[in-house]
C-alpha cells in the first residue's frame, strides 16, 4: 500500500451529496498512510466524515473503501437498455436485434462488485439522464464489439462495464468547469481532457473492473487519425476496445442531442475520414439509413431557416478555411529548425485543416458569390436548410477541435516551439469570429459547447 493517496474534494462532495438521498457508508475501516483508523466501518460517509477524510492521505482509495446502499443494481441495467432501444431507432439498429437482445442479457446477468455499483451511482447522480448514458454507451459498445471479426462473447463484459464507467472520471472534475456555460480557457479544457486518465488510473486496480476496462476507458475520446485525446494515438496504437468505445460514445451524444440524430451522426462519421474503425462504420451507416427511412415524415417539419444568417456564417467559414490555408502554406519553413514534436504536430494541424477544407469544398458552398449564396438558400426548401446547418455546426466545431488540440498539445513543447504553434493560432483566426454560430448548451462527453478564447 502507499501512503501518498490525497481525497480529492470534488469526488467527495459528490459522495456526500449522494449521502443526503442515499445510505453512503465506509465499507471498511477507513486508515490513514501511517495506519490510524478515520473512519470505522458502516460509519456514515456525511459532511463531518469529509472533513476528516481531507486532512489526511490515506492508506487505500476512498472509492474503493466507500459503499452507496441501495445503489445503481437496485435499477435493473437491462431495464434501461430495452427503454433506450424503444425510444431511439438509431441505437436500435446500430445494436441489431439478436446481438441487441444478447446484450441486454448480459447486462441482467451482470453483478457489480461493490466499488463499482457505487462509482456507478454516483456517476448517475450527477443528472437525470447520466445512467441512460453510462448503459446507452454500453450498449452500444457492447453489441458493436461483439460482431467483429476479432470480438465475440470473450470481450462482452469488458466492453459492458467499460461504457458503464467511462466518464466516471468526471467526478474529479471542479463542477462550476464542467457544467460552464461560458468559453473555456485552454487551463479549463485540460482538466475537462483529463477525466479519461482519472478514470482509467482508478480503475485499474478496482474490483470489479481491472486493466482491460480500464484500458478501453482511457481511449474513449481517442480518434484513429490521432486527432484525439488525451494521448492523441493514432491507428494500431489504439486497441480495438477504444476504437469501440470511442464510436459508441460519440454516438450516443448525437442521440441524445434531441431532434434527427440519424441526419446528425451521418454527417459526423463521414465528415473527416479515418477517425474511426471502417468495419464498425459501415454497421452504422446502415442503420443510420434505415434511421432516417424509418423517421421520414413522422417528425415534425423543420421551419424555415434565417437565409441572411445561413449565408453569413457559409462566408465567414469559407473566409477562415481560406485565411487558415494562407497560413499553413508558410508552416513547412517557419517550423524547419524546430523540434521533431513540433514537426509532427504542425504536419498533423495542417493535415486536419486540409481535411475540413475538403468536407467544407463538398458542399460546393463555397463556389458561390454572396449574392448567388443568398439567392441559392432563399430558393431552398426548410429541409434543406435543416441540413445545411448540421453541416456548418459539424464543421464549425471540427475547426474549433482542432484550434483547442493544438493550444493544448503546444504546451507539451519546450517555449521557442510553442510560440511558434500560438503565433500559428493568431494568424489563422477568423477576423470575424463573433458571426460564427456558437452553441451555448452544457458541456457534455460528445460536444464540449464552450470553446476556446
Amino acid at each position: 500500500m502507499t501512503d501518498t493517496l490525497v481525497v480529492n474534494e470534488h469526488y467527495l462532495n459528490r459522495v456526500v451529496a449522494v449521502a443526503e438521498t442515499a445510505g453512503v457508508e465506509a465499507a471498511e475501516d477507513i486508515l490513514t498512510g501511517n495506519g490510524i483508523k478515520l473512519v470505522a466501518k458502516g460509519t456514515r460517509i456525511d459532511a463531518k466524515a469529509k472533513e476528516r477524510l481531507l486532512q489526511h492521505k490515506l492508506r487505500k482509495p476512498l472509492e474503493s473503501s466507500v459503499r452507496v446502499v441501495d445503489g445503481v443494481a437496485s435499477q435493473p441495467l437491462d431495464k434501461v437498455a430495452e427503454t433506450l432501444l424503444d425510444k431511439h431507432r438509431l441505437l436500435a439498429g446500430v445494436c441489431g436485434g439478436a446481438t441487441a437482445r444478447r446484450v441486454t442479457t448480459a447486462l441482467r446477468e451482470l453483478r457489480l462488485a461493490p466499488s463499482t455499483e457505487s462509482m456507478l451511482t454516483v456517476y448517475a447522480a450527477q443528472g437525470p439522464h447520466k445512467l441512460e448514458h453510462a448503459v446507452g454507451v454500453s450498449l452500444l459498445g457492447a453489441a458493436m464489439y461483439h460482431d467483429l471479426p476479432e470480438g465475440g462473447s470473450k470481450g462482452l463484459q469488458t466492453l459492458m462495464m467499460a461504457g458503464l464507467l467511462h466518464d466516471v472520471g468526471e467526478l474529479y472534475i471542479d463542477p462550476v468547469i464542467l457544467n460552464a456555460r461560458s468559453r473555456l480557457t485552454a487551463e479549463q479544457w485540460k482538466h475537462i481532457a483529463t477525466h479519461p486518465i482519472v478514470a482509467a488510473h482508478l480503475l485499474r486496480d478496482m474490483p470489479g473492473a481491472g486493466a482491460q476496462v480500464a484500458e478501453a476507458v482511457l481511449h474513449h475520446h481517442e480518434r484513429l487519425d490521432g486527432f484525439g485525446y488525451p494521448q492523441g494515438l493514432r491507428g494500431a496504437q489504439l486497441p480495438v476496445s477504444g476504437q469501440v468505445l470511442a464510436l459508441a460514445e460519440m454516438l450516443m451524444g448525437l442521440i441524445e442531442s434531441g431532434r434527427s440524430p440519424g441526419e446528425r451522426a451521418g454527417v459526423a462519421v463521414k465528415l473527416i475520414p479515418g477517425e474511426f474503425n471502417r468495419h464498425l462504420l459501415a454497421r452504422v451507416a446502415q442503420a443510420i439509413r434505415m434511421s432516417v427511412t424509418s423517421t421520414a415524415g413522422q417528425e415534425r417539419p423543420p421551419t424555415p431557416g434565417d437565409t441572411a444568417a445561413l449565408a453569413a456564417r457559409v462566408s465567414t467559414l469559407d473566409a477562415t478555411l481560406q485565411r487558415m490555408r494562407l497560413v499553413e502554406d508558410s508552416v513547412e519553413e517557419r517550423v524547419r529548425t524546430g523540434s521533431p514534436a513540433l514537426k509532427e504536430l504542425m504536419q498533423h494541424t495542417v493535415e486536419r485543416g486540409r481535411r475540413i477544407r475538403l468536407a467544407f469544398s463538398s458542399t460546393g458552398l463555397n463556389t458561390l458569390d454572396p449574392q448567388e449564396l443568398r439567392e441559392r438558400l432563399s430558393a431552398m426548401e426548410a429541409q434543406v436548410h435543416f441540413e445545411v446547418d448540421i453541416v456548418l455546426r459539424e464543421i464549425e466545431w471540427r475547426m474549433h477541435e482542432v484550434k483547442r488540440e493544438t493550444r493544448i498539445r503546444m504546451q507539451r513543447l519546450p517555449p521557442a516551439d510553442a510560440a511558434l504553434v500560438r503565433q500559428f493560432i493568431e494568424e489563422s483566426k477568423d477576423a470575424a469570429r463573433s458571426a460564427l454560430h456558437e452553441v451555448s448548451e452544457p458541456v457534455s462527453e460528445n460536444r464540449p459547447a464552450p470553446f476556446l478564447t
